[in-house]
């Protein structure tokens, strides 16, 4: 045999060894796993609109987003309004899940995916099930750990099990299915851009009173009204935080409005703008926390804002974090220190 004739015989060898490898090992069960590149749920997209409850079950309770006349809410907590955006991001992205990977089937391990029944105790898992109006199911899924990455999809992939089944699986897509119910809520209180504030107006129950203002609204810094003599600001944007303290103002938790609160433990505190509305906190603490309630009213255009700031905040008491009840009830003492120091 020539020597280009057996070089020809070895490359059609080598190609048919290649060739019978690969049959092999698709035989052997290298073929991609029945379902992948599936949807989750190949249906739901065209009925994302339908829903009208979504319920996330976790080891720690319930909770239950639930559309009506007056848009989304969350049940157990008094059916206060719930952030629209975020559930309808949930929706979509359990719509567009898609089958990634099989993993495993062995009960033991579900733990390391966050992937355990949601009812057991200590579980990370959480149970995510979607109604139409008629209370009709039209999906429900396990959903555990987040991947943050995955090769081919912009927004990673989620661990899920379908109840029941013992399969568990890596879909590619964003589904983000949090047991954290503040972080359904719209917490939004109030929003009273800063530049606006003309002044704020602080009684303390024991007669104390901080003025703070601004000349204009192109003013930068706010001052302490009528500063008392051989006082000096210990830092000189200390007002400022007192003229933010209705910027993106957020609640920690909610309930129905209940009697009056003391007026011997209450501070009020009155903020006013250069377009005419006027916003008034009622604050108080209670069992270590800071609670307030809202009143309202404006001229001209800012009479339309004070009413929906009185639809929407009135009948509610809100729980606040400290740093936001130290802005809202902050005292001249706060604020000032002696202009020289003590010898």
């Amino acid at each position: 045999m020539s020597p280009k004739a057996f070089a020809a015989l070895f490359i059609i060898t080598a190609v048919t060894l290649v060739a019978a490898g690969f049959m092999t090992a698709q035989d052997r069960g290298f073929r991609a796993a029945e379902g992948v590149g599936e949807k989750v749920f190949p249906r739901l997209l065209d009925r994302v609109n339908d829903t009208a409850s979504l319920v996330i079950d976790h080891a720690r309770g319930r909770i239950t987003l639930r559309r009506g006349a007056d848009g989304w809410t969350m049940k157990e907590k008094l059916d206060y309004p719930a952030r629209v955006v975020k559930i309808k991001r949930a929706i979509l992205g359990l719509a567009q899940l898609k089958l990634a990977e099989p993993k495993t089937k062995a009960p033991e391990k579900f733990s390391k995916l966050e992937l355990r029944d949601p009812g057991s105790a200590g579980a990370k898992s959480r149970l995510a099930t979607l109604f139409d109006n008629d209370g009709a199911l039209l999906a429900e899924i396990i959903v555990g750990k987040r991947r943050r990455t995955l090769p081919g999809s912009v927004t990673g992939g989620v661990y899920i099990r379908r109840p029941g089944e013992n399969q568990t699986w890596l879909a590619s897509g964003g589904a983000e299915i949090t047991d954290e119910w503040l972080n359904w809520l719209e917490r939004k209180i109030v929003d009273v851009d800063t530049a606006r504030v003309k002044r704020v107006v602080i009684h303390h129950p024991d007669g104390q009173t901080l003025s703070v203002s601004k000349a204009t609204a192109e003013t930068k810094d706010f001052a302490i009204d009528n500063m008392p003599e051989g006082k000096k600001l210990i830092i000189e944007s200390g007002p400022n935080a007192v003229g933010a303290s209705l910027s993106a103002l957020q609640l920690d938790d909610i309930e129905k409005a209940s009697p009056p609160f003391d007026p011997k433990a209450t501070v009020s505190t009155e903020v006013t703008t250069f377009d005419g509305l006027s916003v008034k906190v009622l604050s108080a603490k209670r069992d270590g926390n800071f609670w307030l309630r809202l009143e309202a009213s404006g001229d001209g255009e800012a009479a339309k804002e004070a009413d929906e700031i009185i639809a929407r905040t009135g009948g509610w008491t809100y729980k606040i974090s400290a740093y936001a009840a130290s802005n809202i009830a902050k005292r001249l003492e706060n604020l000032v220190e002696d202009a020289k120091p003590k010898s």
